[in-house]
């Protein structure tokens, strides 16, 4: 039986957020190991042109909103902003699992079959449904969780792969000792 939709998106956007979520605490217990704020793990970018930390672990939660709500039809959340605290990143993470635990499989059926319109900063155009999951929403949520983890990994904390893989079971293909 084919993948669905829901299955290639959902799962994978709740399971990436859950390692977001370990990188908040990760950036708390390097900032202690480290003997500075938090803030200034929070803060850091790999890039003066790139979003920090924070600003990952943000945009993320917004992206995975939008996206999912422009497959589903349905009205885009607003753009949340919270401080930029490990507590209230935590929560933020939390709130986008919720909203995607609320996502029904049906509410995707056919999303692959629609045409979806962009606008800048990223791209400008129409992209088929197959496209637009593929070659924009996965890679561009996948690209967040990966430079918070390379931002972490800059910074001296000890995170590799596995890490970035996040928690993985026997249900999911495999454990980790």
């Amino acid at each position: 039986m084919p993948l669905s939709i829901y299955e290639i998106v959902i799962p994978p956007m709740i399971h990436g957020l859950g390692v977001m979520d370990d990188y908040v605490g990760r950036a708390e217990r390097l900032a202690a190991a480290k003997q500075v704020s938090v803030e200034e793990i929070l803060d850091a970018r790999l890039a003066p042109d790139m979003l920090s930390f924070e600003e990952q672990i943000q945009a993320v939660c917004n992206k995975v909103e939008a996206h999912v709500a422009k497959l589903t039809r349905t009205e885009r959340p607003a753009i949340v902003k919270v401080k930029s605290t490990a507590a209230a990143l935590r929560e933020r993470v939390a709130d986008t699992i919720r909203y995607l635990n609320g996502i029904s499989e049906d509410s995707l059926t056919g999303a692959e079959t629609h045409t979806y319109e962009l606008t800048p900063p990223i791209v400008r155009g129409w992209f088929g449904g197959a496209d637009y999951i593929t070659l924009l929403v996965m890679p561009d949520f996948n690209f967040h969780v990966a430079t918070a983890h390379d931002i972490l990994r800059h910074l001296g904390a000890p995170i590799g792969k596995r890490d970035y893989l996040g928690r993985l079971s026997q249900e999911s293909g495999g454990a980790y000792s």
